[in-house]
């Protein structure tokens, strides 16, 4: 049996052991998926149950808190979490690597393809993978994406923001509505994401500074004579899209 971990819970005078701990983020998990699939579920009703069965000796109130800590490590992790359990502030160290010992115990792999990454390779993997599964829930993004230097500078991009936009795009381009030009490896039709505002620019990585675009359009942003002005057609056309200034360095 593992050894119980000794950090004291509010609103209990015991400790948590680790098949306490389990119980919540299993339970914790679930939710998670549902939400990540748009499915309803309950949280008054899960806490419920847990203190009717794996949790009876908890307080409503300590649950609620631990949840809140796996949220917490779960944003250590750079992954999604339950967007009604913000991630506990002051988290202590011992207590965050416990949960992300239990949580990579009990399945959170299927979480891998929405951690961002600078690999190209990667990004595009990740990308197909949540594509072929439904992005029920829009994708936050980042506001200030990470640069990762290397031969040449990079910047961390979020798959779901990538995926998602490639699906409300229905294999259509953003630009001039005609349809994808061919269907990749992947088997999925064939569109390049643009940001609208460059990151290089200080544009955000998300839904609302992405477009989906054919190859030709793409390039008419980056390379044509009237790319401004087909910048301005885009922000007036999809109304997802919201204005940013271009930062200064």
């Amino acid at each position: 049996m593992s050894e119980s971990f000794q950090e004291p819970v509010v609103l209990s005078n015991t400790y948590w052991t680790d098949e306490e701990l389990t119980s919540a983020i299993r339970a914790y998990l679930d939710m998670l998926r549902a939400e990540l699939n748009g499915e309803a579920y309950s949280k008054a009703e899960i806490n419920r149950q847990l203190r009717a069965g794996a949790l009876a000796t908890r307080t409503k109130g300590s649950i609620e808190f631990r949840m809140q800590n796996i949220s917490a490590a779960l944003y250590e992790l750079k992954m999604p979490w339950i967007a009604g359990y913000l991630p506990a502030k002051n988290i202590g160290s011992a207590v965050k690597e416990k949960m992300i010992e239990l949580l990579r115990a009990n399945g959170v792999e299927f979480l891998e393809p929405y951690v961002p990454t600078s690999d190209h390779e990667e990004l595009a993997c990740k990308v197909t993978s949540l594509r072929k599964q439904a992005l029920a829930a829009r994708p936050l993004g980042s506001f200030q994406p990470a640069m990762v230097s290397k031969i040449a500078t990079s910047y961390v991009r979020d798959p779901a923001v990538k995926a998602w936009v490639l699906q409300i795009a229905g294999g259509t381009c953003e630009g001039c509505d005609t349809a994808a030009p061919f269907v990749a490896l992947d088997g999925l039709p064939y569109l390049e994401v643009h940001h609208v505002m460059p990151l290089s620019s200080h544009g955000s990585d998300t839904t609302t500074n992405a477009v989906a675009l054919c190859p030709n359009c793409h390039r008419r942003c980056h390379s044509s004579i009237d790319r401004e002005e087909f910048k301005l057609s885009l922000y007036q056309k999809i109304p997802r899209l919201i204005v940013e200034v271009p930062g200064m360095d």
